[in-house]
């Protein structure tokens, strides 16, 4: 068994080792046709890639081509471009070449044509009693508003002149990139619902602004890169009010000059300026309205929503009118003791997002802090009869904030304490609240409430003034008023917002107070013939723009 498998094995060795043998001889035995048969099958498959090779190449090449062509293509329109945007540039040159040649400068940034703007604000109506004869009233129609005119109560239903301004604004851009612009403004305001007045003593149009700005000027580099230069009559910039009471939380004015936006840090900046002023005719001849009779220079510095105004103030002379009847409205008499100096100070926030960092809305408050001639904490400076020893602290506050769909409620309230104001001794404690809601009924249409209430506890201290060339003295009082009002209003554009204008309103007002209040002066709304407490219902209707 064994040796059958030996002989089987050297059996498969010896064949496998004469196989190449086998096929080499097979291979010898093919003919040259056979050999030339297989060549030319070879030629045949060597041909076919070489073609195929070709039509490839072909192909890369037609690519090529066409990428060349795009190119070109893209190459022409890009000159096309280029060609174009330089012949508007061109253009644009001469254009601004003619402007500035014919006027000095260019078309300005601003809306408008020809950098021509167009301002204003209005308001007009009726105001009736119950009677049908014309009502008292106005923002300003309680006792406490004849102190410094800023202890005002709600505004809606409750005004009865006319009044309006006009801005009419000029902007320009000069070739080297500055800018600069001109505002003048005229106001006018009366009372006489007739259509034609011509009272020259009460009614006469007057310029409130005229004054130039320069801003972006090349010259300045760091803080004031982007400062601008103004000089003339104006608003101080900075102001801001209480719309809803017709109240003033700041008014600085007059005529002077100053730089805005004195920027340290992205954060912080700097507004300063001097304003010179007088107090009207204080009874003495020896002032013309030209005059100037106080000087205030203010500082405000702003860090993000944060504001600090800072205001020294002096009035030469002030303090030799002595025993003199004023004619401001105070209605004063004069003394030794009047103020000839004077200074302010005011912590103001401003949110044009949130309600008091509730919701989203608006809110702006102030505390305010006057002495001397500061003690005029509404219009500081204004007041020449204050006393050197006057003093007043202030907070005034409002916000705007939409509760739902339809409604938006704007409360405020201001509150002020003052002593030693027109003669020591005398003390003016007041506070405002006021709430106006609107309620939108259709896209034209919305429906105002507005609710006022104010406490007074004045002491005059012995107050002297004049009525009719008799001497009378004003009355301590203590008590409150309130207001309610209800406006039916027309409107165009977003009746949702509460500011938006112009609106056209019918209104119904109720208003009563403390019977002590009508004993505090002869000369005031209350207590007057058909004005006094117990209930007074007024009606009217009023439009009011701003644009």
């Amino acid at each position: 068994m064994r040796l059958n498998n030996i002989y089987a094995g050297m059996s498969c060795l010896f064949i496998g080792m004469a196989s190449p043998a086998i096929s080499l001889a097979a291979k010898n035995t093919l003919t040259i046709e056979q050999r030339l048969t297989l060549l030319e099958q070879r030629l045949n498959r060597a041909e076919n890639e070489a073609e195929q090779a070709k039509i490839r190449a072909t192909r890369a090449e037609q690519q090529v081509r066409d990428a060349d062509e795009r190119a070109r293509i893209a190459e022409n329109r890009v000159q096309q471009l280029e060609n174009r945007t330089t012949s508007v540039e061109q253009k644009t040159v001469q254009t601004e070449k003619k402007v500035d040649a014919t006027a000095l400068a260019s078309s300005a940034s601003s809306p408008g044509d020809n950098g021509f703007e167009f301002s204003g604000y209005a308001r007009s109506g009726m105001l009736i009693n119950g009677n049908g004869h014309g009502a008292h009233g106005g923002p300003g129609v309680s006792p406490a508003s004849s102190i410094g005119g800023d202890a005002h109560v709600g505004r809606l239903g409750n005004e009865k002149d006319n009044y309006v301004e006009l801005g009419f604004i000029k902007h320009l851009r000069f070739d080297d990139g500055s800018k600069a612009r001109f505002k003048a403004q005229l106001a006018d305001g009366a009372s006489n619902p007739d259509p034609w007045v011509e009272d020259n003593d009460s009614h006469h149009v007057n310029v409130r602004q005229v004054f130039v700005e320069m801003t972006d000027l090349p010259s300045f580099s760091g803080p004031v890169k982007n400062a601008t230069l103004w000089a003339g009559k104006r608003f101080d910039r900075d102001n801001f009010d209480i719309h809803f009471t017709d109240s003033d939380i700041m008014f600085l004015g007059g005529t002077g000059g100053g730089i805005n936006d004195v920027q340290w840090t992205p954060h912080f900046k700097n507004d300063f300026s001097i304003y010179a002023r007088n107090f009207g005719d204080l009874g003495s001849d020896r002032y013309n309205d030209n005059d100037v009779q106080n000087v205030l220079l203010t500082a405000n510095s702003f860090y993000d929503n944060w504001q600090l105004m800072l205001t020294g103030m002096v009035a030469q002379g002030n303090d030799e009118l002595k025993d003199q009847t004023s004619s401001t409205g105070s209605y004063a008499m004069r003394s030794d003791n009047t103020a000839q100096r004077g200074y302010y100070a005011m912590l103001a926030y401003h949110d044009k997002n949130r309600f008091y960092g509730l919701l989203p809305g608006v809110s702006e408050s102030a505390l305010q802090f006057g002495r001397g001639l500061g003690a005029e904490t509404r219009q500081p400076g204004s007041d020449g009869d204050l006393t050197r020893d006057a003093r007043s602290v202030r907070l005034a506050s409002y916000g705007i904030v939409p509760v739902s769909k339809n409604w938006e409620l704007a409360p405020s309230v201001i509150a002020q304490h003052s002593q030693d104001r027109y003669r020591n001794g005398d003390r003016y404690d007041w506070a405002t609240f006021n709430l106006r809601a609107s309620q939108a009924i259709t896209q034209n249409f919305a429906l105002l409430y507005e609710a006022s209430w104010q406490y007074m506890d004045l002491d005059p201290n012995g107050r002297t003034y004049l009525n009719d060339s008799v001497k009378y003295a004003y009355q301590s009082v203590k008590g409150d008023f309130y207001k309610l009002t209800f406006a039916p209003t027309f409107k165009v554009g977003d009746v949702f917002d509460i500011k938006a204008r112009p609106e056209i309103r019918f209104f119904v007002t109720y208003m009563n107070w403390s019977k002590d209040l009508d004993k505090y002066a002869v000369n005031d709304d209350f207590g007057s013939a058909g004005f006094t407490s117990g209930g007074n219902w007024s009606f009217g209707v009023q439009s009011e723009i701003w644009f």
